[in-house]
């Protein structure tokens, strides 16, 4: 899969009640949150798009969409991103990963193979908001939303879905890669982590 095969969706539109502002515009190593992610995908995909419901988010220069179906959490952006994406293949990552690298999107990609949906699997978890989507569960997705099935690990059931190993092996790996940050104190703790980007 090339790059021109592929657009970066990345979900901003979130309610970040937790953190108490917008969590992809808060700062983590003198970067905004969504700076880290577009850094991880722009050496990958041809376009991006950010799902947000804040006009914010149009200062970086993408095309920024709104929720298409309001108060579904990550299923509403993920729905909202694929129709608008041109492409098949989609990696669809959400603004609160800040860790995830260049490296590791690279090899989500590459080891997608023909699936739906393919999911990295990390320390014994899925991470299905740092994953490929393709544009053709479209409109199955709509259909499991409709129908108030709202929770993504069991979605993930509904498609042909392919698991991506990342281990200690691989020379992107790190221990906080998918380290999510919902609140200040979550943040506190993670203030002195760098950012590797291989």
């Amino acid at each position: 899969m090339t790059k021109e095969r592929i657009t970066g969706i990345v979900l901003a539109g979130g309610r970040s009640s937790r953190m108490g502002s917008d969590k992809g515009l808060v700062q983590l190593e003198g970067k905004k949150f969504i700076e880290h992610i577009l850094a991880a995908l722009i050496p990958n995909v041809n376009e991006i798009i950010i799902v947000a419901n804040n006009d914010n988010y149009n200062t970086f220069g993408y095309k920024v969409v709104e929720d298409i179906i309001k108060d579904c959490g990550p299923l509403g952006g993920i729905y909202t991103g694929l129709m608008n994406s041109k492409t098949e293949n989609n990696l669809i990552v959400s603004c609160d990963i800040p860790f995830i690298n260049e490296g590791l999107i690279r090899y989500i990609i590459e080891n997608s193979g023909k699936a739906e949906i393919a999911v990295p699997v990390y320390k014994g978890n899925t991470e299905p908001l740092c994953a490929i989507y393709t544009k053709r569960i479209t409109d199955r997705l709509y259909n499991l939303i409709m129908c108030k099935e709202l929770k993504i690990q069991s979605v993930l059931r509904h498609f042909l879905t392919r698991e991506i190993h990342i281990t200690e092996r691989q020379k992107f790996y790190h221990d906080k890669l998918f380290v999510n940050i919902n609140t200040p104190e979550e943040l506190k703790q993670q203030m002195n982590i760098g950012i590797k980007s291989i």
